[in-house]
């Protein structure tokens, strides 16, 4: 059976996808409580963790390893600031004071990290060391980033008030006799009131993005000072960027497919759903993206789903089924209803 397993985030379950018959299960009863809808998935594959950020104090690690009884473990901070996001480097050879760590942006402009434990297979619950203080948020909180492969950098967003912010760059090497590591760079001009950054996995571009319905999009060469502002096709939509390569990111906006080129900034259409529709959840990952929408169908009071499974540039888009229908009963579905998840490559 050639599968996918999605991660939803609200409740958080795991589910499997059988791409040989597009059917979908699912392993988990409802693990970890609802949250709100712009809960945010991390994975961490080799490992079989996923981490969820609900912009409270604390992290949830959910170890995946047994899908079918996953275990909650929450992260927190000494200060108990608000924990707004978070990111991985994923790269190999990472320098022994980085290594493998989950980078956490706080609502006190601080960037807290969570090194591994002595198991090496989940992180300590607690942060450290001492956190990397970014001085240009002036104590405003970091509410995107985005680490480097190899571990040494993290490019962040600061929230604004003033309708204009800039995303900023860190050098996370060790210095000596601080209680905390600096910014190094200069920041960089984006488009009013960004949401969302993303760094290509080869680091030559970062992509910053604004709320939902935002039609803008900053891309930037960290090797230089200056960034550029390009006109998307649609709005950013749901989650900012949903996949990255080193040529373009994706995007969907009420279920209409597009991307932007980094080379020359051209916006591209990608494909619509079929038919168009609103849909409040997505899920992406493995080259894939999935969407659900409403049906006029109830079953015990809950509306059935409209479930469609295709890849990012609009090939191979069909039905998933539910015991051979095309209609997912909602009340055993109320996990993709709306918000974010992540699809990964199934074992």
């Amino acid at each position: 059976m050639s599968k996918l397993t999605m991660y939803t985030p609200s409740p958080f379950r795991i589910r499997t996808i059988d791409t040989s018959t597009n059917a979908l299960f699912w392993h988990t009863s409802s693990t970890g409580g609802s949250v709100t809808s712009d809960a945010r998935l991390l994975l961490d594959t080799p490992r079989s963790l996923v981490y969820r950020t609900t912009g409270t104090p604390s992290i949830d690690e959910f170890d995946v390893s047994n899908p079918k009884s996953p275990t909650t473990t929450q992260l927190n901070t000494n200060k108990r600031v608000n924990l707004l996001c978070a990111a991985l480097a994923g790269g190999f050879g990472q320098p022994s004071h980085v290594d493998q760590r989950l980078y956490a942006g706080g609502s006190d402009g601080f960037i807290y990290t969570f090194p591994l434990d002595s198991s090496g297979k989940t992180r300590k619950t607690t942060s450290d060391p001492a956190p990397y203080e970014v001085l240009e948020a002036h104590g405003r909180p970091i509410i995107d980033l985005t680490i480097t492969a190899d571990g040494t950098h993290a490019f962040a967003i600061v929230q604004s008030y003033d309708g204009k912010a800039a995303a900023v760059t860190k050098d996370l090497k060790p210095m000596p006799h601080e209680p905390h590591y600096f910014a190094d760079r200069p920041q960089w001009d984006t488009i009013p009131n960004p949401r969302h950054i993303n760094l290509t996995p080869d680091g030559h571009y970062l992509v910053v993005t604004g709320d939902e319905n935002s039609e803008k999009c900053t891309i930037i060469d960290p090797t230089k000072t200056e960034s550029r502002e390009y006109w998307l096709r649609y709005g950013v939509g749901k989650g900012g960027t949903l996949y990255l390569d080193n040529y373009a990111a994706y995007f969907s906006f009420k279920s209409m497919f597009h991307n932007i080129a980094f080379a020359d900034g051209l916006a591209n259409r990608g494909f619509d759903a079929n038919p168009p529709t609103e849909s409040n959840f997505v899920a992406a990952g493995a080259g894939s993206i999935l969407y659900t929408k409403l049906s006029t169908k109830e079953v015990a009071g809950w509306p059935y789903l409209h479930c469609r499974l295709a890849n990012f540039r609009g090939g191979g888009e069909v039905d998933i089924l539910w015991s051979g229908s095309k209609f997912l009963p909602g009340d055993h579905c109320e996990d993709m209803f709306n918000g974010v998840g992540l699809i990964a490559e199934g074992s």
